[in-house]
This record gives C-alpha cells, sequence and structure tokens, in this order.
C-alpha cells in the first residue's frame, strides 16, 4: 500500500514543526507517512527530521522524513502540503514593528491587521502565489493547509492562484474552549458545543452550550457581584506564546459591550481596534497587554532550535500525545474549525474574503458550516477588516501601489493618521521590504 505523502513547506519551522509531526504519525492512517520537510535553511530542515526520527525510534512508529531545499521533490506527488513559512523572518518582522511605531501604531503582535499585518502580507503574497502554482505542477491532488499570517489574507491568495482544496488553520477557538473547560470545570471539549464565526483572530462566539445547557446563562450567573470575565479567566487562560498572568481586559471590554466573548487572546484581539494601540504606548497599560518584541522572538526561536537538538538527541522525552493543531485531523478527514472564503456562510460578511467558521473536509475538498448573519454590531466591527484583506490580496498580486495605499488608509489602526501620513509610513514599509516585493519594485524605474 503506498504511504501517505505530505510536504512541509517551512520544515525547518523549530516553532511548528516538532509538534505537527508528532500529531501526524500518532493520526491512524498517517503513521507510515512519507513527510518531506521542505525549506531554504537545510541545517534547520535536518534537526526537525532528526527530531521526527526520534518520536518513530521512541514509539516504534513506520513514518519516514526527508530535509530538502528542492521544492520539486518535496512536491512531488504529495497527498497534502503544509505550509508554515514567514517571508523574511525576524529580520523583515522588525521592520514591521519599528516603522509603525513612528506613526503611534504600538503593535502588540504585529502579523494579521495594521501596518505590520498589510506589510507581512504583502511580502508573502509573491511567494504563496508561486508555491500554489508549484503545488498544482507537482501535486495536482493535493491538499493544502496554511498555517502563516496573515492567515485569511495568504488563504486567500492560495484560493486566488490555485485550483486545489485550500485551508487555513489556527488554534484560537481551542484557547477559548480551554478556557471554558477550566472555568465550568468539565471533563473535555465534548461538553461544550459552540457556535462562531468571524475572521482569524478576530471571532465570536455567538453561542454555546455547557452540557446542553445554555452557556451564556450560566456564564452570566458566574459574574454576579461585580465580577467581571477577567477574574473567571485569568488563572484558566494560557495564550499560545506562554502568557497566563495577563489580565483578559480587552475581552471583558468587548463582552461587556456587545454580549458576546471574543477570542480571549487579547495581544491578538486588541489589534483590530485603534483605542488599545493608538496613538501612543500609554493605551496598552491600563489593560495589561503585553507586546512581542523581536528581541522576545529571537530568544524563544533560539530556546525552540536547543529543544528541537535536545528531544533529536534524546536529552528530553516527549509525552506520546497529540497536540490541538488540527493539520492532522485534517488530512485524516473531520469537522473541524477552518478559515475559508466566503460563500454564504457569514450572510452579511462579503462573498470572497476569507473567514472563520466550522467546516467540514472529505474528498471532495473543504465545506464550511452556514452561520446565518453575524449579529450586526460584530458585523460592523467585522467588516472593514474582511474588505481591507481582500484588497491587500489584489494589491499584492498585481502590484499596485494605489490599492496597496487604500487598503492600509482603510486599516483602523491607521484612523488617527493623515492620508499623506498613511502613505509615507506605507512607503516606508514597502521599501524596508524592497528585496521581497518584486511585484512593486521589479516593474518600477
Amino acid at each position: 500500500m503506498r504511504r501517505p505523502r505530505i510536504a512541509m513547506v517551512g520544515g525547518g519551522s523549530f516553532s511548528w514543526m516538532p509538534h505537527i509531526l508528532k500529531d501526524i504519525m500518532l493520526k491512524p492512517g498517517l503513521e507510515r507517512a512519507d513527510i518531506r520537510l521542505l525549506d531554504l535553511n537545510l541545517e534547520a530542515a535536518e534537526i526537525v527530521a532528526a527530531v521526527g526520527r526520534r518520536y518513530i525510534a521512541d514509539w516504534s512508529l513506520g513514518a519516514v522524513l526527508h530535509a530538502t531545499t528542492d521544492a520539486d521533490e518535496a512536491l512531488d506527488g504529495a497527498d497534502a502540503v503544509v505550509i508554515t513559512i514567514s517571508t523574511g523572518g525576524l529580520d523583515a518582522m522588525a521592520h514591521d514593528l519599528r516603522i509603525p511605531e513612528k506613526y503611534g501604531i504600538f503593535a502588540t503582535v504585529g502579523d494579521t491587521v495594521g501596518p505590520g499585518g498589510w506589510a507581512r502580507g504583502l511580502r508573502n503574497i509573491p511567494v504563496f502565489a508561486s508555491l500554489a502554482r508549484q503545488i498544482q505542477k507537482h501535486a495536482p491532488d493535493a491538499f493544502i493547509l496554511n498555517y502563516t499570517n496573515p492567515m485569511s489574507t495568504l488563504t486567500a491568495t492560495l484560493c486566488a492562484v490555485s485550483r486545489q482544496p485550500v485551508v487555513g488553520l489556527c488554534h484560537g477557538l481551542f484557547e477559548n474552549l480551554r478556557t471554558l473547560i477550566r472555568v465550568f470545570k468539565l471533563k473535555g471539549e465534548e461538553e461544550i458545543s459552540a457556535d462562531y464565526c468571524g475572521l482569524n483572530h478576530f471571532f465570536w462566539m455567538t453561542d454555546f452550550r455547557i452540557k446542553g445547557r445554555p452557556g451564556y446563562p450560566l456564564l452570566r450567573a458566574r459574574l454576579r457581584g461585580g465580577k467581571r470575565l477577567d477574574d473567571l479567566v485569568r488563572d484558566a487562560y494560557v495564550d499560545a506564546h506562554g502568557h497566563s498572568s495577563v489580565r483578559r481586559l480587552v475581552a471583558s471590554e468587548l463582552f461587556e459591550e456587545y454580549g458576546y466573548l471574543p477570542y480571549l487572546g487579547d495581544r491578538h484581539t486588541c489589534e483590530f481596534f485603534s483605542r488599545y494601540l493608538a496613538p501612543d504606548d500609554k493605551r496598552l497599560r491600563p489593560y495589561g497587554i503585553v507586546r512581542t518584541f523581536i528581541e522576545d522572538r529571537r530568544r524563544k526561536l533560539a530556546q525552540a532550535r536547543q529543544r528541537a537538538l535536545d528531544i533529536a538527541a534524546g536529552r528530553q522525552k516527549v509525552e506520546k500525545k497529540a497536540s490541538r493543531e488540527t493539520a492532522a485531523d485534517i488530512i485524516a478527514a473531520r469537522v473541524l474549525n477552518q478559515d475559508l472564503p466566503n460563500v454564504g456562510q457569514i450572510s452579511n460578511l462579503p462573498i470572497g474574503a476569507v473567514v472563520e467558521t466550522p467546516g467540514m473536509v472529505n474528498a471532495m475538498g473543504f465545506r464550511p458550516v452556514a452561520c446565518g448573519a453575524m449579529p450586526q454590531p460584530l458585523a460592523n466591527l467585522t467588516m472593514p477588516h474582511a474588505v481591507n484583506q481582500m484588497a491587500i490580496v489584489e494589491a499584492g498580486l498585481e502590484g499596485n501601489w494605489e490599492k496597496a495605499y487604500a487598503a492600509l488608509a482603510g486599516d483602523p489602526l491607521c484612523s488617527h493618521l493623515t492620508i499623506p501620513q498613511v502613505r509615507k509610513m506605507g512607503r516606508a514599509l514597502l521599501e524596508a521590504n524592497r528585496k521581497h516585493l518584486p511585484q512593486f519594485f521589479a516593474r518600477r524605474k
């Protein structure tokens, strides 16, 4: 029987690949997978491959791994392609954070919306468009799974160029579910059912049930006596970067104002509003929001690399247990949280915008679950970002400066700036990313 063949684009990612590999090889039906780790940094891919081989040896698995810099070799005949790359790396991301600070925008993460998400999207778009064409040539039957941020923008890019099944994946929903498990002292996710919709890093739980009982009345009962949402989740929430002590005052404020739970990751959610990050960093302080600086990311990357080396050498043992990432689940096929182009699953957001809802996967591809209309106040908050993400994709594929500037000017984080200031900031970001933007600079004199 032919082995399932899986290509990992960005196979040298120390942050993502060790646990995605573990998930895949522990999934029934995928334990014999032929996994190709594609990365420009062969040394990093070889280290990750060594981690995978340690899993194989320790757990008597039948998978095989191969690290390569050759895209044709990695993609050839793949059944699934998983993408975890970041064009320009941390050096480019440093510009995404530093330049907007001069204009009073103090991003906390800077990889989804705002000037940082805009620049990161534009420099990744040509790479993703090229990848889509390579996958079409070498693996025309493959599913494409994207983990790279900005999730909505880059998943939309793949969908615009490729005719193959494409989906964006994020663990934000599962962070909310883990928090509810702890708040209500549940055994697991099976005791929660939830309706949710929105954008990546900006979804809302429009309804949920706990053991079959309506969840919002139960939640409000726990908030009696003047408690805030933060008082319940402060000790229950741990985000992907390990921030457990950070208060969830943005989520508390949004819940009190709109009556629905947002994504509880305040560091992401706050970036969809200007009032938390601009026009100076004093706005952050009352909410206890922690910014992730490039120095922090470099340190965490070094730690992740050392951990991979320790696992590969047998100095650090890993629990034989899958994580909550969904790549392996999708490859094995089941109902999941998915970022897909809107074909009506959220009826009052633009058709074609990549939205986050429940979805299903089978041999025919990815199928979103219809959620109907978002509550109108939530749709009003979401609409500018959905429109802008579509505009960024269009500008990035065309190399159109004016469309790019218009998308940046339309971002709520830039609402305190004049149009000339937006254009000056945008030009600085594009110049800083010049070597990653052939679609903008190759045709200019």
